[in-house]
C-alpha cells in the first residue's frame, strides 16, 4: 500500500521532512504527495521562523465536514487544546505522528482512543 513508505518515520519537534516530522509536517508532506498541492504552514511565519499556531489560523482555508475521505485533516484535542492532526486516509483510518509514538503510524481514528478527542474533521479549499 502507498502509506508503507510514511510509516515509521521519526518525531521531531517543528520536523518539515524529508527524514523527521511532526503531526503536522508529516500531514503537509503527505498531502503534497497525494495530490500535488503545497498546503499553507501555519506553524511557519512570514518571516520564516516557527512560532505557535492558534486554532483560528491553522483552520485559514480549511472548512469543517462531516465525514471524512483522504486527505481531510483530523484535528484532534489533547491537554485540553487543540493541537494533533491526523492524515485521514479514509472514513476510519488515519496517517499520523504523536510524540508518545516516536514514529508515524496507520491507526483508526474513530477508536475509542481517539474518538472522544477529536475536535473536527477539515478539508482544504481547493
Amino acid at each position: 500500500m502507498w502509506t508503507d513508505a510514511w510509516v515509521g518515520l521519526p518525531y521531531a519537534e517543528f520536523g518539515r521532512g524529508p527524514k523527521v516530522y511532526d503531526c503536522l509536517g508529516l500531514y503537509l508532506a503527505v498531502y503534497h504527495e497525494r495530490f500535488g498541492v503545497d498546503l499553507p504552514d501555519p506553524m511557519i511565519s512570514r518571516f520564516g521562523s516557527a512560532r505557535p499556531a492558534t486554532t483560528g489560523a491553522a483552520l485559514g482555508d480549511y472548512h469543517r465536514v462531516d465525514a471524512a475521505r483522504e486527505g481531510d485533516a483530523l484535528l484532534f484535542t489533547m491537554a485540553g487544546r487543540s493541537m494533533h492532526v491526523g492524515y485521514a486516509l479514509n472514513a476510519r483510518d488515519m496517517l499520523h505522528l504523536e510524540t508518545d509514538q516516536a514514529r508515524s503510524c496507520v491507526e483508526r481514528w474513530n477508536s475509542t482512543r481517539w474518538r472522544g478527542k477529536l475536535e473536527g474533521i477539515y478539508r482544504y479549499a481547493r
